[in-house]
């Protein structure tokens, strides 16, 4: 299946004229160019730009000879190693589809996207932690109906992707290939049920990623990438910006935050982007260590963001964050600007990048719903029939959340499908959920709507404990303290091990709302 755009843009960009090399390309001059400097680094190795660029050219050589042609899609399903990478860049360097997939989804998930991707090969590890990849990934195409071939990456040998004799084609000029063909299916995050395959060009991509390194003036940055390669952020920052900056990249693997600081300070990492979670761990453990961090920059995006973690990591580390808003289909819509007072930076979600739009639709007072467009918006969905809802007749992306905006900064206020429509007024989880998070005994939190026969919705709080839980008189006492309406307390509340996160860190409140019920309905926790 070879993939074009299935909404290609409507709008000229100027901006993106000026990216006209293809990644490929790119990487070639990176060899060339950087030679030996420091491309990459993950567990015991280290890889210079110029081995990068030989073993992009010789496992794109492999893939050919497990039938991978120009145009086909394949499947990644891989934890942040340095294999990740390189075969990323031969999927591109061959003129295929990238179809990355997060290492923590399993059979059902997996079968689905490969109905919908209909890769020519998957690769996967053979065992990762306590998963049998191999197996499950030949379930999940035998269930998919799918013939498409697998490989198990086998960290024992020198070639990253086994092969066979090699095709007379040979691979094509990096001239050849197109900075406007699709180069990236890549499935969105799940906190709304179905997936849908959000398809990019390396034009896209190339300019997103730019449009950060200019915000933050980088040059030959040293990123420290904890988010998973395989979802939007890792790709982007992991990836592309150490190409585009003249950088490195440290790969951590399995989320530590002792470790995290370790690589950090061992490697003199300089920038990062991440969700919610890696920011809050990273102050947490430079808390407990006493001295600040080497990181000049961290922005923060992917999951809500407290104010104080902004605050927290310049008073702690010394380290500049900034909010940033996006998605998989349009990545950095806004982004804090690292001279903005810490105020500015933790008060709302950043401003506009370069030439984006955004507008609200049906606000009241000031909130309404974010449309969206710019030169980084995808270029469809796979399925051209999930396009007709995304957009408007003239061509602004619906992104699906509530938004205020003042001047060109935009402050995020939830999710459409999030608001709990309780006896007519409309709730705000996040606006609960930001003051819950400062009470004492919470550790994460997340407030949903569960049905109720008599106001329609309730919403209810679900808390990880951080030692003893408040109970829910408790939290409508804090609720009162903090002046706002009684009818914003929860009146259900259930204590939970943990939250069910994407890989970027988002909350699933669709699994959560099914969670909540189930629970209630089986007389668990407590309710007023």
């Amino acid at each position: 299946m070879v993939l074009a755009a299935t909404r290609p843009h409507e709008v000229s960009w100027p901006e993106l004229a000026e990216f006209a090399a293809s990644t490929p390309a790119l990487v070639c001059a990176a060899a060339r160019n950087l030679g030996d400097r420091k491309a990459i680094t993950e567990g015991g190795t280290t890889l210079t730009w110029s081995r990068v660029g030989q073993l992009a050219d010789s496992t794109a050589t492999s893939l050919t000879t497990n039938g991978v042609r120009p145009g086909d899609v394949v499947s990644v399903q891989l934890p942040n190693w340095w294999e990740t990478v390189v075969i990323a860049l031969a999927v591109w360097r061959l003129g295929a589809v990238l179809n990355p997939v997060t290492p923590i989804y399993r059979g059902s998930e997996l079968r689905v996207i490969f109905e919908m991707a209909q890769p020519s090969l998957v690769i996967c590890p053979g065992e990762f932690g306590d998963t049998d990849y191999l197996s499950m990934t030949k379930q999940a195409l035998a269930g998919a109906g799918s013939a498409a071939a697998v490989v198990a990456i086998d960290r024992g040998t020198t070639n990253v992707v086994p092969h066979g004799p090699v095709p007379p084609s040979g691979l094509p000029e990096v001239s050849e290939l197109s900075v406007d063909d699709v180069s990236l299916l890549m499935f969105t995050s799940g906190t709304t049920g179905r997936p849908k395959g959000v398809l990019h060009s390396h034009r896209t991509l190339l300019y997103e990623t730019w449009s950060i390194a200019d915000r933050f003036t980088l040059q030959q940055p040293h990123v420290f990438m904890p988010s998973p390669l395989t979802h939007i952020t890792g790709l982007l920052y992991g990836i592309l910006l150490p190409i585009l900056a003249e950088g490195s990249v440290v790969l951590q693997d399995r989320w530590n935050s002792t470790v995290a600081v370790d690589l950090i300070e061992d490697y003199g990492c300089t920038f990062c982007v991440g969700a919610t979670p890696f920011l809050a761990g990273l102050v947490q453990e430079y808390r407990k260590r006493g001295h600040g961090s080497h990181l000049d920059s961290f922005v923060c995006g992917g999951a809500d963001v407290p104010p104080d973690v902004i605050s927290d990591s310049e008073a702690v580390m010394g380290t500049i964050a900034v909010r940033a808003y996006g998605l998989t289909e349009l990545p950095t819509l806004t982004c804090g600007h690292p001279a903005d007072s810490v105020i500015r930076r933790s008060g709302d979600d950043g401003a506009l990048i370069g030439s984006s739009e955004a507008r609200l639709v049906d606000a009241e007072s000031g909130v309404g719903d974010l449309e969206a467009r710019g030169p980084e918006l995808f270029l469809g969905y796979l399925d051209p029939a999930d396009n007709e809802q995304a957009f408007t007749p003239d061509g602004w992306f619906r992104t699906g959340d509530l938004a205020a905006t003042e001047g060109n900064h935009i402050r995020i206020a939830g999710r459409r499908k999030d608001v709990i429509a309780r006896g007519g007024e409309n709730i705000s989880p996040l606006e609960i959920e930001l003051l819950l998070r400062n009470l004492s005994g919470v550790g994460d939190v997340a407030v949903v709507g569960v049905p109720d026969v008599v106001l329609g919705e309730r919403a209810c709080a679900m808390i990880v404990p951080d030692g003893q839980p408040p109970t829910l008189s408790e939290i409508r006492a804090f609720i009162d303290e903090h002046e706002l309406a009684r009818q914003k307390a929860p009146e259900h509340l259930l204590l939970c091990e943990s939250l069910p996160r994407t890989a970027s860190g988002k909350v699933q409140k669709f699994l959560l709302r099914d969670i909540a019920a189930q629970r209630l309905s089986a007389g668990e926790g407590e309710s007023r």
